[in-house]
């Protein structure tokens, strides 16, 4: 079952999702830096998630998610968006926006909760598949890595303009925010900033619901 109003998803940014990778970006000030995310572990190496949330509200209503106070003060101003309930990772949603005055190019946001996978433990799993991966700190006291299938001929997110990160909400449910950036974002130099800013923002909004 699909609403749909038109979302234009990168084909690496959908390899991303069937890998169950993540990554993130946002303006500049946002800690990106490698870090593991808590000293607790798994056996595949994977942070274990100490409070976990429950989403099953939400992933009955993925674009729950970001409410339009939120979508404004990340300056999406959202002209498209995109329910998908049976996506390949799990219940996702896309926004498409120009991120800015009339003449940026489009930017894509998609937020998905990958029900279909093993939460980070896959995601651990599967590091050595990306072109890029790094443990970042919590966000929201959660878990996160940021991971990526890259577009041909980019070697980093910078360079692609895309990123994904996965927070891991419980031990075995991740829900990953992926960007695709137009050139003339503001935020194409740091999409990893970008994407932890939009997993931010839609963490506040799981752990008020919960």
């Amino acid at each position: 079952m699909t609403v749909r109003h038109k979302l234009a998803l990168t084909s690496a940014a959908l390899s991303a999702v069937a890998l169950l990778a993540g990554c993130g970006s946002g303006a500049g000030t946002t800690d990106t830096s490698e870090q593991p995310a808590t000293s607790s572990v798994n056996m595949h190496g994977a942070p274990e998630v100490q409070n976990p949330l429950d989403t099953e509200a939400f992933q009955q209503k993925p674009c729950s998610v970001l409410e339009s106070d939120q979508i404004n003060a990340l300056d999406m101003q959202q002209w498209e968006v995109e329910q998908e309930m049976d996506a390949v990772g799990g219940p996702k949603c896309g926004w498409t926006y120009m991120g800015g005055p009339p003449d940026y190019t489009v930017s894509n946001t998609g937020v998905t909760f990958m029900a279909k996978g093993t939460g980070l433990k896959g995601v651990y799993q599967r590091k050595d598949a990306f072109e890029y991966f790094r443990e970042l700190k919590p966000v929201e006291g959660f878990p996160a890595v940021a991971g990526a299938s890259l577009a041909p001929q980019t070697s980093t997110p910078e360079e692609a303009g895309e990123c994904d990160i996965h927070v891991g909400v419980t031990d075995d449910l991740a829900v990953t925010t992926q960007v695709s950036l137009g050139e003339g974002s503001p935020y194409a130099g740091d999409p990893c900033g970008r994407a932890r800013d939009v997993a931010t923002e839609v963490v506040k909004t799981l752990k008020a619901g919960a």
